[in-house]
Parts: structure tokens; C-alpha cells; sequence
């Protein structure tokens, strides 16, 4: 895997004696601004932020929302055409994710709700293809600092409404006090908080040159995490800067490496063993009770639902949004004692949709990112991003529905991750002057 940079990083490197300069500042060729526009177009729309002041934060219906998604089709459409060839090869290397999207797409003839499930197979391809556009248009350090810089401005707007409009930067009701900012509720803002720490926290690694701004804006999003008052979210990040801190470690010397990787395999069935053998001590951390709020009831009745046919699921996209009385919906909501929105468990959510076929691709793929992340750590600078996402990403789709989700930011990443990752970095054409250092003042 390489771990040159790309020749899009060319762009935002300043020539030597002159002061670096932000990116996507500098005077760019037309292609790379159209790049650039393109995939902050693309990480504003996943990201979802607009959604909560559009619906009155909750008081409107979001039924047309889903008309503002149409440009980001667009805008991924122009990114892939911008390096057809890579995005191609992204692909061809990622054949588990293709199986799993030919899998949700099957499930249309067999759904509970064709015409929803219909509607929301593009949205997942298009969704899923804006992670396929970042990966192949970008560099890591170039994605990095793009998602970054973006979920900064949006942090960095959160923080001002939360202190200058508490009515609209902080919950009036259910959590009142607890700061959402520009979303519709606590953990919405929580955990796109840790996302943004970990972009920030790894563009800061990758270029060293802006090292202090993207350290300080990081300092802004952790603050937020904290404000949130979101327990899951902070433990992510908690566990995510764990992450990075392995990443480190193991990238600053042989025998270090082999050292922190033991430790890591004895810290991980350390917890195992800890959340195995005193589970009530870990839900009374984490603010839990022994339902999980109400989740553990949601689960025991998809699993009694699909006890009949465990191979097949309902449809993609099709058992929430269900009105009759004799549906899986229905009978879940029974058992729990009330009608729940999604299945609060990434896992159930694929079940329930695809099937155990579904999750067992599902499964597959992210063993194999896993390796590829671990892999990086020790040997790419992708590392310090993908390792640190793939624990953010993977402990919350525990307890929250995201896995596969249309429109939504980071289906958008870990897509991106995982072909940046087959990918690589795009080397530098051998007639390509290499770019001069950067100036030190």
C-alpha cells in the first residue's frame, strides 16, 4: 500500500518561501476547485445538520427532506467522472460491498413495502457512491484535512449557538440543558463531534504544518462531545483517542510496535472480560439500565420475528415505516411496549432488512477493513485515520442503527475508508516534479 502522496496534495502544499497557505485557499486549477466544492457539497449534505432547523427541530414533517439529496447524486456523479479508472479499481478490490448492495437491491421482491424499498436502494448506491468519490478522488491527507475543515466550521457554529441561542443550541425538552447545536438532539451532535475530533486530530498528524490550527479546533469539538452530555459518544471518543495513541506508539519504533500490540490484545480481553463479568458495573457508567433503555425488548422481538425465516429479511428499508397492524413493526412494538423508529442496533438492523446472508457479507467486510486498518497502522499513513474510525464506527453501530443507512455521513466514511484503504494512494506521475518542502519560518 503506498503512502506516498497523491497528486492532488500539490494543491495545498505552498511553494517553497512563501507561508502554507489553508487549503483549498490557494489558487487551484478549475478541475481541483470543482473537486473541492464537490466533496464539501457532498460532507454538508451526509452530514445532515440543516435537517433539524428545516423540520422545526422535530415540530414539521421530514418527508421532503429527501428532495435536498438529489445534488449530492450529482455531485458524487461529477467526483467518479473526475477519476472513473480509480473509482473503478476501488470497487473491483471492494467485492464483498458490491455483493452486499446487489443483496439489498434483491430484497425488493420479497419486501413488506416494495415501492419504499425501491426508493431507498439508489438512495443507499448514491450515498455509497460518495464514499467511492472521496476515496478515489483524494489523497488521505487531502481527504483528511477536507472533512476536517468542514465538520470544523460546523463545530465551530455549534459552539456559537450553543453559547449566543441556548433556545435553539440547547434541548428545551426531554435533556434540557444538554447542548445539540446545530442538530436535533444531544447524541446527533455527539457523535458527529467525534467524528470531527478524529479528522481533526489526524489532519493535525498528517500535515504538521497546520498542526496547530486543526489541534485547536479539535479542542472545540471534544468540548462539544462534552457538552452533549452524550455518554456513548464520549466513550467513543474516549476509545477512539485510544486508538490513535496505539497508532503512535506502534509507528514510532520496532520494538515498541511489538510491545503496544500486546498490550492492545491484553487490554481488549481485559474489557471483554470486565463487560462479560460485571455488565451491571458497565450500564451504571454508561448511564444504562439493564435494558439498554428499552433496546434489549426491541431486539428480543426482531429475533422472535425473524425466528420464521432467518435467512430472508423484510425488505431494505421497509419494517419502520410499516402502518399496519399485523407487521413486523407492529408485533416488535407490542414486545417492547412501544413503536421504536429503527432497530437501535446496526447488527439487527441488517438482519431484520437482509437477513443472515446480509449479515454475514456485512460481517466479512469489516473483518476485512479491520486488517487493512490494522495493517495501516503500522504501515500507511492512513492509519491514523481509519484505525481510530473503525473503533468510533464500530462500537456505536453496537447500540445505534447505522449500518448501510442512506443519507447518512458515515455510511459516507467508512465507505471512503475502507476503498481508501484497497486503494492506496495514487502515486505521483514519474515526470512530476516532486513538490518543494514546505517553508519554515
Amino acid at each position: 500500500m503506498s503512502g506516498g502522496a497523491g497528486a492532488d496534495d500539490q494543491m495545498i502544499l505552498a511553494p517553497a518561501g512563501k507561508r502554507p497557505s489553508l487549503p483549498l485557499v490557494r489558487a487551484a486549477p478549475l478541475a481541483d476547485i470543482v473537486a473541492v466544492v464537490a466533496s464539501i457539497g457532498l460532507i454538508l449534505t451526509y452530514v445532515g445538520f440543516w435537517s433539524a432547523p428545516l423540520t422545526g427541530y422535530g415540530a414539521r414533517s421530514a418527508d421532503f427532506l429527501r428532495n435536498f439529496y438529489y445534488p449530492a447524486y450529482l455531485l458524487a456523479l461529477v467526483l467518479v467522472c473526475m477519476r472513473p479508472g480509480r473509482a473503478l479499481k476501488g470497487m473491483v478490490r471492494s467485492p464483498l460491498l458490491i455483493a452486499l448492495l446487489l443483496l439489498t437491491a434483491a430484497t425488493y421482491f420479497w419486501s413488506i413495502m416494495p415501492d419504499l424499498t425501491a426508493r431507498r436502494i439508489p438512495a443507499l448506491v448514491f450515498t455509497t457512491l460518495a464514499g467511492v468519490a472521496l476515496a478515489s478522488r483524494w489523497s488521505w491527507k487531502s481527504l483528511t484535512e477536507i472533512v476536517a475543515g468542514t465538520l470544523a466550521v460546523l463545530a465551530v457554529m455549534s459552539l456559537l449557538l450553543g453559547a449566543l441561542l441556548p433556545d435553539m443550541g440547547r434541548m428545551q425538552e426531554i435533556f434540557p440543558g444538554a447542548w445539540r447545536g446545530l442538530w436535533l438532539e444531544k447524541n446527533g451532535l455527539g457523535h458527529v463531534m467525534v467524528q470531527t475530533t478524529i479528522f481533526l486530530l489526524a489532519a493535525g498528524i498528517m500535515v504538521p504544518e497546520r498542526r496547530t490550527l486543526w489541534f485547536g479546533l479539535a479542542a472545540v469539538s471534544m468540548a462539544l462531545v462534552i457538552l452533549s452530555t452524550s455518554k456513548t459518544a464520549l466513550l467513543v471518543l474516549l476509545l477512539s483517542l485510544g486508538a490513535m495513541g496505539f497508532v503512535a506508539v506502534v509507528k514510532s519504533g520496532p520494538l515498541r510496535a511489538v510491545v503496544a500490540t500486546w498490550l492492545a490484545v491484553v487490554v481488549v480481553i481485559g474489557v471483554g472480560l470486565l463487560i462479560a463479568t460485571e455488565t451491571d458495573l458497565v450500564l451504571e457508567l454508561l448511564g444504562k439500565d439493564a435494558t439498554l433503555t428499552g433496546r434489549t425488548e426491541i431486539w428480543s422481538g426482531i429475533m422472535e420475528q425473524m425466528s420464521d425465516h432467518p435467512w430472508r429479511g423484510f425488505g431494505y428499508g421497509a419494517v419502520w415505516d410499516d402502518p399496519g397492524f399485523t407487521g413486523p413493526k407492529a408485533w416488535i412494538g407490542h414486545q417492547a411496549h412501544f413503536l421504536p423508529a429503527n432497530a437501535h442496533s446496526g447488527w439487527l438492523e441488517i438482519y431484520i432488512a437482509l437477513g443472515l446472508g446480509g449479515v454475514i457479507l456485512f460481517a466479512l467486510w469489516l473483518v476485512q477493513i479491520w486488517a487493512q486498518s490494522l495493517w495501516a497502522a503500522y504501515a500507511s499513513p492512513g492509519g491514523w485515520l481509519a484505525l481510530p474510525m473503525m473503533i468510533s464506527y464500530t462500537i456505536t453501530m453496537m447500540s445505534e442503527s447505522i449500518a448501510m443507512n442512506w443519507h447518512e455521513l458515515r455510511w459516507v466514511i467508512v465507505v471512503a475508508v475502507a476503498l481508501k484503504l484497497a486503494l492506496g494512494d495514487e502515486p505521483a506521475a514519474p515526470n512530476q516534479a516532486a513538490p518543494r518542502p514546505l517553508s519554515r519560518r
